[in-house]
């Protein structure tokens, strides 16, 4: 059984491998730090998943989803069978996603996001601007969010990844009944 979230000892070197020999000090760095060593080890070594899958999750915490897209898009060129890979793409569509939400919804985002600081900080604006850098629709972005997702799930996910990719997908039907088949 896979799971969605959990590197291996082997990710982990490579990060260090690659990522980590450009950064100043790998002990202590900041996000835009990160990025930029992303991008200098990916010119090394173009084809490192781990590289791709830690840039996207950076670039999104960033609020760069089309640049996080990008990675990710790369991480299912690199392993798609990997369920990371396919998690990482459904979720970086999903992100995009966001952009359709509701006032009210992005009020209640805005109250999580101040009662608790690990939650991401999604703005529909934020979403909005990195849709308009891909140039798709929010529909499209759904749709491409639920085939990943549903992908993930056809990849053996373990318990506590399918209950996620469940939750994740039965949130995407909510939004977006009209996909649901």
């Amino acid at each position: 059984m896979a799971n969605i979230i959990r590197w291996g000892i082997t990710d982990g070197m490579r990060l260090a491998q690659t990522v980590g020999k450009e950064l100043n000090d790998p002990s202590r760095y900041t996000t835009e730090e990160f990025l930029a060593a992303g991008e200098r080890a990916l010119k090394k070594y173009p084809n490192e998943w781990v590289a791709h899958y830690s840039l996207a999750d950076k670039y999104q915490q960033m609020g760069y989803y089309a640049e996080g897209l990008r990675e990710t898009q790369k991480c299912v060129e690199i392993r798609p069978d990997d369920i990371r890979s396919a998690y990482a793409l459904a979720t970086s569509y999903n992100l995009l996603t966001r952009a359709a939400w509701s006032e009210k919804e992005n009020q209640v985002a805005q109250i999580f996001r101040a009662l608790a600081d690990d939650i991401d900080n999604v703005d529909k604006r934020v979403s909005q601007a990195g849709l308009d850098r891909t140039g798709l629709a929010v529909e499209t972005c759904a749709i491409q969010a639920i085939r990943w997702f549903e992908r993930a799930l056809s990849l053996g996910p373990d318990r506590e990844s399918r209950a996620q990719l469940m939750q994740d997908l039965a949130t995407l039907y909510k939004r977006f009944p009209q996909f649901q088949r």
